[in-house]
């Protein structure tokens, strides 16, 4: 089966209480644990953690966990990897301690892009999801955490080595050097853009979340800009996968999309297409250092849908 999903993102983060306000007051994520040097696990199914933040003024990503279903899968890519000339490290008891997973190896994509690839992750049968806010919840489970893209150096070669050494599959392109990825039924798990064509210098362009319903894209926005937290992007509808989203500044500078209603994949029927524009409406650029006055009549925008 290859590759069947993203499994965890993990963040070197500088402000990790800021985070863990913003991922659960706003959000909705729910806190797992948090490790003696301030790690913080964040939930948002009932795998054990999505996102891994670690204490780091670096304020990028650290790895990105793909996840496969057997040892075999996960030698059959090793050896892919190995016959391509690419370095593969077995990762530590103490980093399966950290990702909550019975193996993982780690290497990386051809710009660099810290990766690994893991099996056996711990779910929590016994202890549903509890979000953070009232909130329907998100769409995850065996679509994984939701995507992330990310700034490479090369898309063609970047596109060879998903596709012909990780078994990706290619979803479309987008306008300019951009290009998406799939390995399960979502869109994408994962999009390229070529550095300097997106006004960002992190290494992560944005990581999206999928939430179950439109309402809390809805109050998430309201939370906000109650907040004067700074959108990047403004409500809009993707050409592509049809997500209705926004984007908004993460305490680490990286951007976050959130999102509901995109449509998914059929690898039976799927025709891969080239989009000469990302927008059907909407998705504005927000110049940087705007943001939302607080509006106290928002306060309390997080309470108006039941869990």
């Amino acid at each position: 089966m290859g590759i069947v999903q993203l499994g965890y993102v993990g963040v070197g983060a500088s402000d990790l209480a800021r985070w863990e306000e913003f991922a659960t007051r706003i959000l909705g994520l729910q806190v797992s644990d948090r490790a003696a040097d301030g790690t913080l696990h964040l939930r948002m199914d009932d795998y054990y953690h999505r996102l891994i933040l670690h204490p780091s003024a670096e304020d990028d990503l650290t790895y990105l966990g793909w996840q496969v279903n057997t040892p075999r899968a996960l030698d059959e890519i090793v050896a892919r990897l190995e016959a391509a000339g690419v370095a593969v490290t077995e990762g530590s008891e103490a980093e399966r301690a950290v990702r909550k997973v019975r193996r993982l190896i780690r290497f990386r994509d051809p710009s660099g892009h810290p990766f690994e690839l893991f099996y056996g992750p711990v779910v929590m049968t016994s202890a549903p999801f509890v979000p953070g806010r009232p909130m329907h919840g998100f769409k995850a489970g065996p679509l994984g955490v939701g995507h992330v893209v990310l700034m490479v150096d090369d898309r063609d070669a970047t596109e060879r080595f998903y596709l012909d050494v990780l078994g990706l599959r290619l979803s479309d392109y987008g306008s300019g050097p951009v290009a998406f990825f799939h390995c399960n039924p979502r869109h994408h798990s994962i999009g390229i853009a070529v550095r300097g064509a997106l006004p960002t210098t992190k290494r992560l362009r944005h990581l999206m979340l999928e939430m179950q319903n439109l309402d809390d894209v809805g109050i998430a926005l309201d939370l906000c800009q109650n907040a004067g937290i700074p959108l990047t992007i403004t409500l809009g509808k993707h050409s592509n996968d049809h997500m209705v989203s926004f984007y908004v500044e993460t305490p680490s500078g990286f951007a976050l999309e959130c999102g509901w209603g995109a449509r998914e994949i059929d690898d039976a029927t799927w025709e891969v297409t080239s989009y000469d524009r990302g927008d059907v409406w909407g998705h504005r650029r927000v110049p940087r250092g705007e943001a939302f006055a607080p509006r106290p009549d928002l306060a309390s925008a997080g309470a108006r849908v039941a869990p």
